[in-house]
């Protein structure tokens, strides 16, 4: 017989939004949170907090009790907070057993605080003893457009094909697809990048409301955004990727990106009540200071994200960051012109 069960760690917009996905697929879903009124939502048909009124179009179950929300899954996915992540995966080692051949799914964006290094590595550790595959799944995906059925691609990467598979064959339908990517470090790394080029993009649009001013800070940004993953062992071409550009695109470009708004109100509010009113989730705002000490480990030149981290630092005036951004753009580019001449003249 078929196991069809997946556990879903989390309760949030993405998990219930993939926990959706997966029970529209046939599949038969838990998910396991520590708020109870949450889970009774859930439980109810609705996840209010996040969808509104909006009624779930399949049935999910969800439990604060982790045995129960585990059971014989074979899919173990990880959707809570990622400075959760190490709590939840000791409670994990306690139910689960090292024989068992589930494969975990990782959907956490960010990196690890205090490695400075992608969250698969993290978990890999953790679970050095389980038999179990690991797959990670990152993409341009707003909860909402999946828990909404719009059509959907996203990437995923693992150590085993096998299991890569596997994972994208249970959540494949018409409208949502993940496609295997060989590019595990880069798949994260790119997914990390971008929130915090999100928050630079929207303290620039709030600035100027400029197509021209985007887009130039978008060519910059990912160039540096490719050198900083080209430095953590990614893949280049893996910014040419539906986890790389497409990711880009969609954080840095919406109003319903978290990141990008936080931007656009860090310039009209201020930085300190930006944050203090603040009460969702933003990535970009949890990773700014691993990406400070990866560009200074590495000696990575990085306008635009090292004056996103003096913004975030309180280091430098929103209304200043562009001015910034632009001179030593202009700078770094005139270098780089002025080396490759020399070089193109004495070869």
């Amino acid at each position: 017989m078929i196991n069809n069960r997946v556990c879903i760690l989390g309760t949030g917009a993405w998990a219930t939004a993939l926990g959706l996905r997966l029970s529209l697929n046939g599949k038969t879903v838990f998910l396991w949170g520590i708020d109870n009124n949450e889970v009774n939502d859930i439980n109810s048909g609705y996840n209010k907090k996040y969808f509104g009124d909006n009624k779930f179009a399949s049935s999910l179950s969800a439990t604060t009790n982790l045995n129960n929300a585990i059971g014989d899954s074979k899919y173990i996915i990880f959707a809570v907070p990622s400075d959760a992540l190490k709590e939840v995966l000791e409670k994990l080692k306690a139910v689960v057993s090292p024989k068992s051949n589930v494969i975990f799914v990782n959907v956490i964006k960010g990196l690890d605080s205090s490695t400075n290094d992608i969250l698969s590595k993290t978990i890999r550790k953790e679970l050095k003893n389980y038999s179990g595959k690991l797959v990670t799944l990152c993409g341009p995906s707003f909860a909402v457009d999946v828990f909404d059925q719009k059509p959907t691609i996203i990437n995923a990467a693992g150590k085993n094909f096998n299991a890569v598979r596997s994972v994208c064959e249970i959540f494949n339908s018409d409208v949502f697809k993940i496609i295997p990517c060989n590019d595990e470090i880069g798949l994260q790394v790119f997914s990390s990048l971008k929130n915090l080029l999100a928050i630079a993009v929207g303290i620039a649009q709030e600035n100027h409301n400029s197509i021209n001013t985007i887009s130039a800070m978008l060519t910059m940004g990912i160039d540096e955004m490719q050198d900083i993953a080209c430095h953590m062992g990614a893949s280049k071409k893996t910014m040419i990727s539906f986890c790389g550009i497409g990711d880009i695109f969609l954080t840095c470009t919406s109003d319903k990106s978290r990141n990008f708004s936080f931007g656009r109100e860090i310039f009209k509010n201020g930085l300190e009540k930006t944050i203090n009113n603040n009460k969702k989730t933003v990535e970009g705002f949890k990773v700014y200071k691993i990406v400070d000490s990866i560009i200074k480990n590495h000696n990575i030149n990085s306008p635009v994200f090292s004056s996103i981290i003096d913004v975030l630092d309180g280091k430098l005036a929103p209304e200043k960051f562009i001015e910034r951004c632009w001179e030593l753009i202009w700078k770094m580019k005139l270098d780089e012109n002025q080396n490759r001449k020399k070089m193109i003249f004495w070869k």
